[in-house]
């Protein structure tokens, strides 16, 4: 049981420290926005330590992404799947910058997606 536990500890820290890289934060900044100190986000960032509740709760609501996912890697929001792909990543970019729209700008950004998938060009 203790190896299910390690797994864990490293998954975390790796999903975390991904988010981290991926959205641009810096530590400094993170711990910052979820109200630690930088020493208690190195724990859980270099010594495989995972949050109590409500810190895994705030880290979750600073990266956008659910407490769920940080936690298990699990997403309750889509279906379990049998494996990754590569494509993963450019799902996770898409409803990240799908997020950070407006109601305007996901108006044409749909208007546009429409158009790309049913292979009709934008441009006039």
């Amino acid at each position: 049981m203790k190896e299910g536990t390690e797994e864990k500890r490293r998954l975390f820290k790796e999903r975390l420290t991904d988010e981290l890289n991926y959205q641009g934060i810096s530590n400094r900044d993170f711990a910052k926005m979820v109200g630690i100190s930088e020493a208690t986000l190195s724990m859980y960032l270099y010594r495989g330590s995972i949050p109590a509740a409500d810190v895994a709760v705030r880290m979750a609501q600073a990266l956008n992404t659910t407490t769920e996912y940080l936690v298990t890697g699990a997403d309750s929001t889509t279906p379990p799947s049998k494996s990754g792909t590569k494509s993963d990543w450019q799902k996770k970019e898409i409803n990240h910058i799908i997020g950070s729209l407006t109601p305007h700008q996901l108006t044409h950004f749909l208007e546009i997606a429409r158009a790309y998938k049913n292979g009709v060009s934008t441009e006039e």
